[in-house]
């Protein structure tokens, strides 16, 4: 079935607190200040035009409740483990915490925690630190989308691929990519011929550090493969962060392959953390064979 936001529901909760396994629900073009959560299988979020999901919770400050919200509560949009095969197109997911009010502190606000297998397109996620929580030893894909953010934006467990897809840093000195990958799963973060850029003055950013490296089982996985740098990123690239000294090389796995700045000229990895690696252009064939989308 398929319902509408503005017709047949005033918002896009209510409509998906009614939606069934299956249905689609249609949003108009607007601006919708709520927190959405997500639990039914099968369900397709579509955009009508331009529309925006936005909230402003921070990790630390009081909910309506009185409660704290933390980082994985901040969420503006959760899309919840029971929520198998979830698709969303031309959607806007904001989290506005330390967006609109740069000088308030700066904490974790999520603008999406998707903890399901999933599918975007042509969506953005807009935020500051932890933007995208992709969680739960997934799949999940991310077409022609637009992610910013500063601290670890792009961050969890998820095999997520990002596929030409826009990602913008907003503060010097940003962390890109903060994987905490199962060593059980054969990818984690893979960043697939996308451009990514930073704002003016926003030099020194690194590619990513590994999250949660002092667990045993965890193997993080960051891969960039044919993508353009057009930013300042740091000579070591990558940061070892809270895996055990003397262990990066068994915790951690980062890679890069392809990448070219905007006039084509080849990325140098010369200088980059010993614990991370060029791979060959079969290594980059075999990870994609794995992970891209045919259509």
């Amino acid at each position: 079935m398929t319902v509408f936001v503005r017709e047949n529901f005033k918002t896009i909760g209510e409509a998906v607190a009614a939606a069934k396994d299956g249905d689609t629900i249609v949003v108009s073009s607007g601006i919708y200040r709520e927190k959405v959560y997500i639990k039914q299988k099968n369900l397709t979020l579509l955009g009508d035009g331009h529309v925006t999901i936005t909230y402003d919770a921070g990790s630390g400050n009081p909910r309506p409740d009185g409660e704290l919200y933390d980082t994985f509560t901040s969420a503006t949009v959760t899309v919840e483990a029971s929520a198998e095969n979830f698709r969303a197109e031309n959607i806007i997911f904001e989290n506005n915490y330390n967006r609109e009010n740069p000088d308030i502190s700066v904490t974790q606000a999520l603008a999406m925690s998707c903890g399901a297998d999933a599918y975007f397109e042509n969506c953005s996620f807009l935020g500051w630190q932890d933007t995208l929580y992709v969680n739960g030893k997934t799949k999940q894909y991310f077409k022609n989308c637009y992610i910013e953010g500063s601290v670890d934006f792009i961050f969890g467990d998820a095999g997520a691929v990002f596929d030409e897809c826009h990602i913008n840093c907003v503060r010097r000195g940003s962390y890109i990519s903060a994987a905490n990958t199962d060593k059980t799963s054969e990818y984690g973060l893979v960043f697939y011929k996308c451009s990514i850029t930073a704002n003016h003055g926003c030099d020194g950013i690194y590619l990513g550090r590994p999250w949660r490296a002092e667990y045993e089982n965890v193997r993080s996985h960051t891969a960039f493969i044919e993508c353009v740098y057009d930013f300042d990123d740091k000579p070591c690239g990558w940061l070892r962060w809270h895996a055990p000294e003397g262990m990066e090389l068994d915790r951690i796995r980062y890679e890069e392959f392809g990448n070219t700045r905007p006039d084509g000229s080849a990325v140098s990895t010369a200088e980059r953390a010993p614990f991370s690696r060029e791979i060959s252009r079969k290594e980059a064939a075999e990870l994609c064979k794995k992970c891209l989308r045919k259509s």
